[in-house]
């Protein structure tokens, strides 16, 4: 059986935040935005940014607390890697200044079902009179759409009825939220990566070396394979070539018959053996706890 875990090998910041931890599905962060044109409103052809950045686009003046909100609630630690890093990173704009916002990877619109603020006026604009979908929570109604300000966008459009149950609903669906963004992420970076082509080369010889397949894009490469003395260990390691991403893929071949994958004791020793492995002193700085889903 092979036994993989993911880990971030490298991490960059944005505006002096903690960007969420690359991870294999993650591989789209390297994706820039194109923007071409003149004039005062050049055509967007693409969203600028990462596919961890968020934008909340509301009527500030009504909206604020609930924004603040949802911006808590995506921001959660992710809890991957060795330590918690930022889930999403989200910016509020208000109205007024919501010309760049639509430009983002994501972008959730907030305002009510039947307002006449800006924001309330935006959601009833796009969405043509049809009908969002009532969440779990009963007072937060959403619907979705992909490249309205922009191509390779995701845009989530929340309305309700009261401003004190809307603030409550969203610490409610916070999961279902953060699930929905990145589940669409992952839709369109897939979409990314088969477009841009795969390294085929690299792909076999991994899948030679270390007895698994991973799919590699182009613009990757295989840095290295490595194994411990015991050769019951290994870790592959493969490099965007530019900006700098790494993902290392640890595995361990087992009997499943003879070791418990989910007993967490199992698991922790797993995780000190491949940091002792690769000698990493931060795996002493910040602790062996994570969430068992992880695997």
């Amino acid at each position: 059986m092979i036994f993989v875990r993911k880990h971030p090998a490298i991490s960059r910041r944005r505006r002096s935040r903690s960007g969420i931890a690359a991870s294999l599905c993650a591989l789209g962060l390297i994706g820039l935005g194109v923007v071409s044109g003149c004039g005062e409103s050049p055509p967007v052809l693409n969203a600028v940014g990462k596919y961890s950045d968020v934008a909340v686009i509301t009527d500030l003046q009504t909206f604020n607390s609930v924004a603040f909100q949802l911006k808590q609630v995506l921001e959660v630690d992710a809890r991957t890697g060795l330590r918690p890093e930022s889930m999403f990173n989200v910016d509020i704009f208000d109205m007024d200044d919501a010309k760049d916002s639509r430009r983002y990877k994501n972008v959730i619109v907030l305002g009510y079902l039947r307002g006449r603020d800006d924001a309330s006026r935006e959601i009833k604009r796009r969405l043509g009179g049809e009908q969002m979908r009532v969440m779990e929570s009963n007072h937060l109604f959403i619907a979705v759409r992909e490249d309205i300000y922009a191509r390779n966008q995701n845009v989530v459009f929340l309305a309700g009825n009261d401003r004190s149950f809307m603030a409550n609903s969203v610490l409610e669906e916070g999961a279902a939220l953060r699930g929905q963004i990145e589940g669409s992420n992952r839709t369109r970076l897939h979409r990314y990566l088969y477009s841009v082509g795969r390294n085929e080369s690299d792909e076999a010889a991994i899948r030679d070396q270390a007895g698994f397949r991973l799919a590699l894009p182009a613009g990757w490469r295989l840095n290295g394979i490595k194994r411990d003395a015991s050769g019951e260990l290994g870790c592959v390691e493969v490099l965007a070539n530019g900006p700098t991403r790494g993902v290392a893929v640890f595995w361990k071949d087992v009997d499943p018959g003879a070791v418990d994958l989910t007993d967490r004791e199992t698991l922790l020793a797993l995780r000190r053996n491949w940091g002792a492995f690769l000698d990493e002193g931060l795996q002493d700085a910040f602790g062996f706890e994570w969430a068992m889903d992880e695997y």
